[in-house]
């Protein structure tokens, strides 16, 4: 615009400049200004996808492995060993939810921090507390032990998108992004199938207890690779050269020149106001409900439908595989084709269909129909969540005002968990009724809410197509000073 053109030919050309922070604060700055090529581009991308994005994904798939193991457990026979009726079980469930609520505000610590050490910190951390849980003999065991599991888990989870976005721009993190959390089916199938073989050990001592310890212990071993292999920022990653360290970093900054390791407080409270956030919000909420619930009462489902524990550990595993290759082709799709609202309202039609059927099928011997509707329930749900935070960090004008955001969806959405594991109590069995109900429920209204997301910035993008004209695709639009509403800003449908 030619009110930032004059800004930035002035700050070239003034002597006036004090220090550096008066410099990060333009508009425009010089190292925004060189074009890197698309030969460039791509090899960069590629060291990225080769050498951060596995890394990350083997974090995640350990996170959720010692997170979600908790209702393999139970089928197991954990709450029966340490006695504990279903409102101590609950509140067995919800320590690991609080303390993860509570402590997000610990992803400001990978600012702080080199991202190697805090990470392989919080892998020792996180998979000691997982191994500990093996050991307990009593309630208060138990829940110290998934208290510090939410604690240590937090600082990885919440931030994980975020650490990717330091290496990737808008148009390549979609995939990214969707490929990430599409590892928390992908962790649950592994928890599946290593609880169907774990829980064939015989022992006085109880099969669940070798589940935490066995699960546990990768979590550690990873922890020296990430020390010695995890890049903490596109400018310091040991496997580029000094040349590429430099472009990797300047391709970066032709998107948003505000200051890397500052808040942006314009764009942080403009995301704090934005009715965006709040519509993904409350997706992830309704999202995450069934995201927690699968999670920690999928196993005492299907075994509670006539099946062994043992054969209802490995029954879950084909869902939850089904829904990550599912999250991989809604990330591809989406990424080429765009319409995120409506490939969020058709998964979350899928989600709402298997617990309609769950709910609706009353005859306790159809296993067929109900165990399908536990197929549906899985893939409609986590390829819908995966989009929605997809589509957050997408539409957001500049990475303080993306922060905001997403500490709005993590923090407020993170909190259905608690309402998940309170509405699947052993006196609901075997068809769980309340539970599938909301479910169901909540997947309605993911479909609303997206397609109405969908209109509305479709609306918006025509609005401003007519006022100002049609943008480019392809052209660099800086989103330091306006943020989403600088008028060449055009929304991802």
């Amino acid at each position: 615009m030619p009110g930032q053109r004059d800004w930035a030919s002035q700050k070239v050309d003034s002597c006036q400049v004090e220090n550096v922070d008066e410099m990060e604060k333009g508009s425009q700055d010089p190292i925004s200004q060189s074009v890197v090529s698309a030969d460039v581009q791509r090899r960069i991308r590629r060291q990225f996808d080769k050498r951060v994005l596995p890394i990350v994904c083997c974090l995640y798939v350990l996170s959720y492995l010692d997170r979600g193991n908790i209702g393999n457990a139970k089928t197991a026979g954990a709450q029966a060993a340490l006695g504990l009726d279903s409102a101590q079980w609950t509140w067995v469930l919800n320590a690991f939810y609080i303390c993860y609520v509570l402590f997000e505000w610990t992803t400001l610590l990978w600012k702080i921090f080199p991202a190697h050490v805090y990470v392989a910190v919080l892998c020792v951390l996180w998979g000691s507390a997982a191994m500990c849980s093996g050991f307990v003999h009593n309630m208060a065991g138990l829940v110290a032990c998934r208290s510090f599991l939410g604690i240590f888990e937090a600082g990885f989870g919440a931030g994980a998108p975020y650490f990717l976005s330091l290496f990737y721009q808008r148009r390549e993190l979609g995939l990214r992004v969707s490929v990430l959390l599409g590892m928390s089916p992908l962790a649950n199938c592994f928890a599946s199938a290593l609880a169907y073989g774990i829980t064939h050990i015989k022992t006085d001592w109880g099969s669940w207890r070798y589940l935490f310890i066995i699960e546990g212990i990768p979590t550690i071993l990873f922890a020296p690779v990430v020390y010695f292999f995890l890049a903490d920022s596109p400018g310091t990653a040991k496997f580029l050269h000094i040349d590429d360290q430099t472009t990797a970093v300047e391709r970066l900054q032709t998107r948003d020149t505000t200051a890397k390791s500052k808040v942006h407080w314009k764009q942080f409270f403009a995301g704090l106001t934005d009715y965006q956030n709040y519509v993904h919000t409350a997706i992830h909420f309704c999202c995450n409900y069934s995201f927690a619930g699968l999670s920690n009462f999928l196993p005492t489902i299907v075994a509670d439908m006539g099946y062994s524990s043992i054969t209802a550990q490995g029954l879950t595993a084909p869902p939850y595989f089904a829904a990550f290759l599912l999250c991989v082709a809604a990330a591809f799709t989406s990424d080429r084709h765009g319409m995120r609202g409506y490939i969020i309202a058709g998964f979350a039609t899928v989600g709402m269909i298997g617990y309609l059927l769950l709910v609706l099928v009353k005859d306790e011997l159809s296993t067929g129909p109900r165990y399908l509707g536990v197929w549906l329930a899985c893939c409609g749900i986590f390829p819908a969540l995966s989009i929605n935070i997809t589509w957050l960090l997408n539409n957001q004008g500049g990475d303080s005002k993306r922060g905001a955001g997403l500490a709005i969806l993590a923090i407020v959405g993170q909190c259905s968990s608690f309402v998940s594991s309170a509405v699947f109590p052993k006196t609901e069995a075997p068809r769980y009724t309340l539970g599938c109900s909301l479910g169901a429920g909540f997947t309605g209204l993911i479909v609303m809410l997206a397609l109405g997301l969908h209109f509305k910035l479709s609306m918006e993008n025509k609005k401003r197509d007519r006022i100002y004209g049609p943008v480019d695709p392809e052209e660099r639009i800086d989103v330091s000073m306006l943020g989403d509403q600088n008028p060449k800003f055009r929304y991802l449908t």
